[in-house]
């Protein structure tokens, strides 16, 4: 027989409690005091009681979440996407809407102060922000705040701001801490290693770093340096042939970042017996992971960052949820036997 579905009057009854305090204890709304709302929640759940969610939502105005993205279309800024979309397809009867402001120029404060600002005339109850912009964003943080509107940024904070509600960034530190076990497996002891970098002053850079070079001592890797291609091949070429021209025995290569084109193809050109340990997948991965230049890749999981910033921001303001300041993603390694699994 079907258990009969437990409602706000079934609580009411029991406590003697009107419906109106017992919804606003329900959803957390003020006007209840501390003792009563925890005798209500706890009536509730001990009764099984369940809020339907999907007629709650109807009943309120539309939550719409500004999300900023940058123009750039790489295979990075793809898996992010996907997963955004993917959330908030799943929050599609929870009454959410999704509005995407792209900004041309990734590491341009004025460009992310104007989206920020078209999101505040659009009406926005809250922000998705990708997380790789340099300072300046301090006043467009404040006026969020004063305004009530919760900034989800994805990825580590660079700002000098706090004034934001979480970040969904990566373990960055453990990503290094990877890379130095991969090679080591795939090296000697005593290996000759490199790792390879965006820039060294980003906070996530910084991390993969030190979670690499903390543990070379550990895996009985050497270090012959830390270099800094701000993500350009160009830059990256010609560090990798300066390393090869100081270093004729060079072991291994950590490519912390998207930047190992020009990598691999130094590599495949030059016949050369070098290790290598990648970050995310993009087509330039997947080949030299298929070809064998790469032995694995460490993948940072965008698109379950975009789910998780969705999520938090949902819960937050529909659901008033206490929220962590910082979310952590574990990386994941990617290897040429599972990678089908992460391109199909």
């Amino acid at each position: 027989m079907e258990q009969k579905r437990v409602t706000i009057k079934d609580i009411s009854e029991k406590l003697g409690v009107s419906y109106g305090v017992i919804s606003k204890a329900l959803n957390n709304k003020s006007g209840v005091n501390k003792d009563l709302r925890k005798k209500i929640l706890e009536t509730a759940d001990e009764l099984g009681y369940r809020i339907n969610k999907v007629a709650q939502s109807m009943a309120r105005n539309t939550i719409v979440i500004g999300v900023v993205v940058p123009a750039d279309a790489q295979d990075y800024f793809t898996f992010l996407q996907k997963g955004l979309d993917a959330e908030f397809e799943l929050l599609i009867d929870y009454n959410v809407e999704k509005r995407y402001y792209v900004i041309e120029n990734l590491y341009s404060s004025i460009d992310t102060v104007r989206a920020l600002n078209q999101c505040i005339e659009d009406g926005v109850q809250g922000i998705i922000l990708c997380d790789f912009f340099p300072g300046g964003l301090e006043k467009i943080f404040s006026d969020l705040e004063k305004k009530n509107i919760p900034i989800v940024l994805i990825g580590d904070s660079q700002s000098t701001t706090s004034k934001y509600l979480s970040s969904v960034q990566v373990d960055a530190y453990r990503s290094g801490q990877m890379a130095a076990e991969m090679l080591r497996l795939f090296t000697k002891e005593d290996a000759n290693v490199a790792i390879f970098v965006g820039n060294k002053d980003n906070i996530e850079h910084k991390l993969k770093i030190q979670g690499f070079v903390d543990n070379l001592n550990v895996y009985g890797l050497n270090s012959v340096g830390v270099y800094e291609t701000h993500d350009d091949d160009t830059i990256a070429l010609q560090l990798m042939k300066k390393i090869l021209g100081r270093n004729k025995n060079l072991h291994g290569i950590y490519s912390a970042t998207s930047n190992f084109a020009s990598i691999g193809t130094v590599i495949e050109e030059e016949h050369l017996d070098v290790k290598v340990v990648c970050t995310d997948i993009d087509s330039t991965v997947v080949h030299y992971l298929k070809t064998g230049i790469a032995q694995c890749s460490i993948f940072q999981n965008l698109e379950k960052h975009g789910r998780t910033a969705v999520r938090l921001l949902y819960e937050h303001i529909a659901e008033h949820k206490k929220i962590d300041k910082t979310v952590y993603i574990a990386p994941m390694l990617i290897i040429r036997s599972n990678l089908d699994m992460y391109t199909s």
